[in-house]
């Protein structure tokens, strides 16, 4: 019985069996799915690697905006300076000429002389308290003569004409108070020692003087020859003790400066 020939077609592939060549079936010829290469998709790289790249992109990044941060702190601080400078110049420019080699040289202008220079000579400042010496006696001879007033009681209106007049005498010591302040005695021996002597002393006189004036209004209505010693006269005699107090320790501080520099000598009544 003649075998069915199953065989088929038959063709010779060089590769087949283990590349010495052969026929084989044609039906075996059967081409595979052709694959063709993936031109679209981006090559595969080893995921330490992208992170790698990734990691040097952010460094990267990060390096670039530390280095815009500083320059931009850099900026700033350049403007801030010359700001400075510039609002310095601008005060030196402002002042008047010469003002900052002064400062720097310790110099002063003739308007300021320095401290350690005394405005007036020693023998100046002696005149100038000698002057007001002179206002002082001046009035002292005004408040005998009210408070004799006062005392005599002659009339109301005479009373009160000599209370006016105390009134006026106390504003005018307070005045040689304050004109004494303004006075420099630094030059003369133990100057500031007597001007404080001096200013306790007029300083009684002026209570002592408002005291008497408000025992002038107490004596209203009186009696010649009786007038009540009222608290205010007792207030007016003790200020009164307390400035002859005061005055006498400024004399023995004021004679020998008189007579240094030639000028009257006086008593404790003359002030």
């Amino acid at each position: 019985m003649r075998e069915k020939n199953d065989t088929g077609p038959m063709r010779w592939d060089e590769h087949a069996r283990g590349g010495a060549g052969g026929w084989i079936k044609a039906s075996e010829d059967r081409p595979g799915p052709s694959v063709e290469p993936d031109r679209w998709r981006a090559p595969r790289f080893p995921r330490t690697t992208v992170q790698r790249t990734t990691v040097r992109k952010r460094h990267t990044v990060l390096a670039v905006a530390g280095g815009l941060a500083v320059a931009a702190i850099a900026l700033i601080i350049t403007q801030a300076v010359r700001a400075s400078v510039h609002e310095a110049d601008t005060t030196t420019d402002s002042s008047s000429p010469g003002s900052l080699s002064q400062t720097l040289s310790g110099s002063t202008t003739a308007d300021s002389p320095p401290r350690d220079v005394p405005t007036t000579t020693a023998e100046e400042q002696a005149d100038a308290v000698d002057e007001l010496l002179e206002r002082s006696e001046s009035d002292r001879q005004q408040v005998i003569d009210a408070v004799d007033a006062v005392e005599a009681c002659a009339s109301d209106e005479s009373v009160d004409a000599a209370g006016r007049t105390l009134d006026e005498a106390a504003v005018r010591r307070e005045g040689l108070v304050t004109g004494l302040a303004a006075l420099d005695m630094g030059e003369l021996p133990s100057g500031p020692l007597a001007a404080a002597g001096l200013r306790t002393g007029w300083q009684h006189s002026a209570d002592a003087d408002r005291a008497f004036a408000d025992w002038a209004d107490d004596a209203q209505g009186c009696s010649p020859g009786a007038v009540p010693r009222t608290s205010s006269f007792r207030q007016g005699v003790r200020s009164s003790e307390l400035a002859t107090a005061a005055k006498e320790e400024f004399l023995a501080l004021w004679t020998p400066i008189a007579v240094r520099y030639g000028l009257p000598e006086r008593d404790t009544a003359e002030l």
